[in-house]
C-alpha cells in the first residue's frame, strides 16, 4: 500500500511499466524461454533435462549446459525443445542458448524440484507464521530457490505462466513465500544438503476441481457434473474467468453517524482540498500491484457542481482484487468509534462494492463487512452500520471493536461481482506451464473448499494425481498430502463430520495410490481459525515423509496409520503401520479419540489402552462392538502418536453412509 496525501501521477508509472516492458522483451529475444528459465533456477538431478521454447520457423537453436549439448530445429510455429543428459545435483552451471541471438541463464543449480500446489492454507507466507518474525530473519538459504507462479485463469492450455523468476531464498524472498513449501525445502536441504527448488502455484478458497484437466472430468462419469455446472454459467461469467471486465466507482462525502440521531454527523473525508486525508489523521490509500489495469484518482466535479471525489476504474477479471483504503491514523494506529453507529457515503458509477471495517484482532481477512452492494449512474447514499456488519465465518471468529478500529477498506468489484471459480482454470492456467519441467513430486494441501463433497474427493484427488503424472509424462511423481489439520466445533459427543470424511478421503487415496504420502496435521490446527499459525511442524512432517520413502532415509516417515481389527469378545483390537519404536500418548496418559458402535451404529466414547504395536477398545455401553472410529470430529480430542513424536492419522473401520454421500 501506497498511503498518499496527494495522488501519483498514474501516467507518469505507466509509461515507466512500458519502458522497463519493452526492455525487458529485448533482452530475452529471439530465441525465448519460459519464465521457468531464468537466473538461479533449479533442475531436477537424475533426470533428464528439458530445455524449450520460442525462436523463428526454422531457426536452428543449440544448448549448452555444463558441456553437454544439444540441438533443435524450430517448427513452423516456432516451437524448439531439446534434452540434455541427467545430471548429479550441484552447480552453479550456466545455460546458454544460441539462435540468430544467445541468452545466457547464470547460477543454475542441479538438485531437487517440488511443486507446493493448494489454496491458502498452502499460499500461507511465512511472515505469518508462529514465531514469523524469527523466522524470516534465518531464511538465508541460497541453496534453496524460490519461484512463484502468478495467479492466472484460463479456459485453454498454457505454454508460459505470467512474467516470474526463480529468486534465491532470502528473509525478504522467503517472507511472502509458501511457509509449507519452506519448511519443507529447508529440511529436505539440510539432510541432503543438495540445492533445492519449490514452485509455489496456490491460489485461496479454490476447490480442488480448478486445478484439474477438464477431460479428465469429462472422461469420469462421476466426475462429470462438476465441470457441467460450469459448462451452464453465463457468457458474461465465462468471459470475465479469461478477460478483464471495465468498471468506475466514485466515492465522495465520507462521514460519521452519531448514535444519538439527534447530532450532527462529522466529516470523514470530502476531497475537495486536492487530498485523500482523513479527518482523523490518517488517510486513502490503493494497492496498484494487486490490480495492474485499474487507478485511483480524484476527478472533479465531486458531488453536486464543485469538489473533488475519489475514482477508481479500469478493468478487473478473476485475478485482481482492487482495494481502496483508508486508515485512521497514518502510522495503523487504532480509533474509538464506539460514540458513532456507522459511516455514510456517496456512490455512483458502473460496478459492485463491500465495505470492509478493520480492526487489530482480525488478522486473516475474515474482517467485519456488508454484503455484495451495487452502484447506480446516480450518486446515492451508502449507510453502512456497524451493528449489521458481519463477518464471513470462513476466518477466525471475533467481536466487532468499535472503540479500537484501525480503518476501513472498499473492495471494488465489476457489476458481474464475484465470477465463479472456472473448473479447470488453475491447471489450465498455473499447472499445464510447468508439467514439460522436470520435477520431483507435488506438495498438496487443499481440501477445506471441497469438505461438503468429501466422498466425491475420493474420486476427485486421485484424478488429479493421476492427471498430473500423465500430463508431465512422469508416473513416478511423488504426490503428498496434508490432511487437513482440527477446526471447527470440539465434539462433546461422537458424531458425524465433514471435515473428517475429507481427511478420510486423503488418507484413502495415499491406500490406494503409489508414490503418495500423508503429512497428518490433526494436532497442529487451531478450531477457531481456518489457517492456523503451526506451519513448521506440517512442513517438516512433509519433509519427514519425503525423506523416508522417497529418498530412502533410514528413518519413520508417518505417525501410526491405521491397518486392520479383531473383534475379541466386548474389545477391539487395533493394528496399525508406521508404528516406529512403539505406539505413545501425548498430553495426558489417558489414551483420547476414540469411540465404538454396535450393531446399531451409535457411536460411544470409548476406553482405550496401548497394548504393544495394538490400541485395545472397548466401552461398557456397548457389549458387542463392530466398529471403532478414531479422532472423528471437526476438531476432535486425540493423543495416539508413535515414539518418533508423529500423531496418528484420523480413521474409522466402519463403511456406514457419511453426511456427505455414499459411504
Amino acid at each position: 500500500m501506497k498511503p498518499p496525501h496527494r495522488l501519483l501521477s498514474r501516467g507518469r508509472l505507466f509509461r515507466l511499466v512500458v519502458i522497463f516492458s519493452v526492455l525487458g522483451r529485448t533482452a530475452f529475444a529471439d530465441p525465448t524461454l519460459l519464465h521457468l528459465f531464468s537466473d538461479h533456477m533449479v533442475l531436477q538431478q537424475g533426470r533428464e533435462i528439458h530445455i524449450w521454447g520460442k525462436a523463428d520457423p526454422r531457426e536452428v537453436v543449440n544448448v549448452s549446459l555444463a558441456g553437454d549439448r544439444s540441438a533443435a530445429t524450430a517448427d513452423a510455429h516456432g516451437d524448439w525443445s531439446v534434452h540434455l543428459p541427467s545430471m548429479n545435483a550441484g552447480g552453479p552451471f550456466t545455460l546458454i542458448i544460441r539462435g540468430k541471438k544467445a541468452v545466457t541463464i547464470k547460477d543454475v543449480m542441479i538438485g531437487e524440484v517440488w511443486v507446493a500446489s493448494g489454496q491458502s492454507n498452502m499460499s500461507f507466507s511465512l511472515d505469518g507464521v508462529e514465531n514469523g518474525a524469527t523466522e524470516v530473519s534465518k531464511a538465508n538459504y541460497p541453496q534453496i530457490r524460490l519461484f512463484t507462479v502468478p495467479k492466472k485463469i484460463a479456459l485453454t492450455s498454457q505454454e508460459n505462466t505470467l512474467p516470474a523468476h526463480w529468486e534465491i531464498c532470502t528473509p525478504e524472498t522467503a517472507k511472502s513465500f509458501s511457509a509449507v513449501g519452506y519448511f519443507f525445502a529447508r529440511e529436505i536441504q539440510r539432510k541432503l544438503n543438495v540445492p533445492i527448488g519449490v514452485i509455489e502455484s496456490a491460489w485461496p478458497g479454490t476447490a480442488i476441481q480448478a486445478w484439474i484437466s477438464p477431460d479428465v472430468l469429462r472422461a469420469d462419469a462421476d466426475l462429470r457434473p462438476v465441470i457441467e455446472e460450469w459448462d451452464r454459467s453465463t457468457p458474461e461469467q465465462k468471459q470475465f474467468a479469461e478477460n478483464a471486465v471495465p468498471f468506475h466507482l466514485d466515492f465522495d462525502d465520507f462521514e460519521l453517524v452519531p448514535v444519538l440521531g439527534e447530532s450532527a454527523s462529522k466529516l470523514l473525508a470530502n476531497f475537495d482540498d486536492g487530498t485523500s486525508r482523513l479527518t482523523t489523521g490518517g488517510a486513502f490509500s490503493y494497492s496498484w500491484s494487486e490490480a495492474p489495469d485499474a487507478s485511483f484518482d480524484l476527478v472533479s466535479p465531486g458531488r453536486g457542481s464543485g469538489g473533488l471525489a475519489v475514482r477508481v476504474s479500469g478493468k478487473l477479471d478473476g485475478t485482481n482484487d482492487s482495494i481502496l483504503a483508508a486508515n485512521y491514523k497514518l502510522d495503523g494506529a487504532t480509533e474509538d468509534l464506539s460514540g458513532y453507529a456507522g459511516i455514510r457515503f456517496w456512490v455512483r458509477g458502473n460496478g459492485s462494492f463491500r465495505f470492509r471495517s478493520k480492526q487489530p484482532t482480525i488478522t486473516d481477512y475474515d474482517d467485519y463487512a456488508t454484503p455484495i452492494l451495487k452502484a447506480t449512474a446516480d450518486w446515492r447514499p451508502i449507510t453502512v452500520s456497524f451493528r449489521d456488519l458481519r463477518q464471513d465465518d470462513w476466518g477466525v471468529v471475533k467481536d466487532f471493536t468499535p472503540a479500537s478500529l484501525t480503518g476501513f477498506s472498499i473492495e471494488c468489484l465489476t457489476s458481474l461481482e464475484y465470477s465463479p471459480m472456472p473448473v479447470s482454470g488453475l491447471y489450465e492456467g498455473m499447472i499445464t506451464p510447468l508439467l514439460p519441467y522436470g520435477f520431483r513430486g507435488a506438495l498438496w494441501y487443499q481440501g477445506e473448499s471441497n469438505a461438503l463433497q468429501a466422498h466425491q474427493y475420493r474420486k476427485l484427488l486421485p484424478a488429479l494425481i493421476r492427471n498430473w503424472r500423465d500430463a508431465s509424462n512422469q508416473q513416478d511423481l511423488e504426490f503428498l498430502i496434508v490432511q487437513l489439520p482440527n477446526h471447527g466445533a470440539i465434539p462433546d459427543e461422537p458424531g458425524e463430520s465433514a471435515w473428517s470424511e475429507l481427511r478420510e478421503a486423503q488418507f484413502m487415496t495415499v491406500q490406494k495410490v503409489p508414490h503418495t504420502g500423508l503429512a497428518v496435521t490433526i494436532d497442529v490446527g487451531d478450531p477457531n481459525d481456518l489457517h492456523p499459525h503451526r506451519k513448521l511442524e506440517v512442513g517438516q512432517r512433509l519433509a519427514v515423509w519425503a525423506l523416508g520413502t522417497t529418498y530412502k532415509q533410514a528413518i519413520e516417515a508417518s505417525g501410526p496409520l491405521y491397518h486392520s481389527m479383531q473383534i475379541e469378545g466386548a474389545e477391539i483390537h487395533l493394528h496399525f503401520d508406521h508404528v516406529g519404536s512403539g505406539l505413545d500418548t501425548r498430553g495426558d496418559a489417558e489414551l483420547r479419540g476414540f469411540a465404538v458402535a454396535g450393531a446399531d451404529r451409535r457411536f460411544h466414547w470409548a476406553e482405550a489402552r496401548i497394548a504393544g504395536n495394538t490400541v485395545v477398545v472397548s466401552s461398557r455401553d456397548i457389549p458387542k462392538p463392530v466398529a471403532v472410529r478414531y479422532a472423528w470430529g471437526d476438531s476432535p480430542r486425540c493423543n495416539l502418536f508413535n515414539k518418533e513424536g508423529l500423531p496418528a492419522s484420523p480413521f474409522r473401520t466402519d463403511d456406514w453412509p457419511g453426511i456427505t454421500g455414499g459411504k
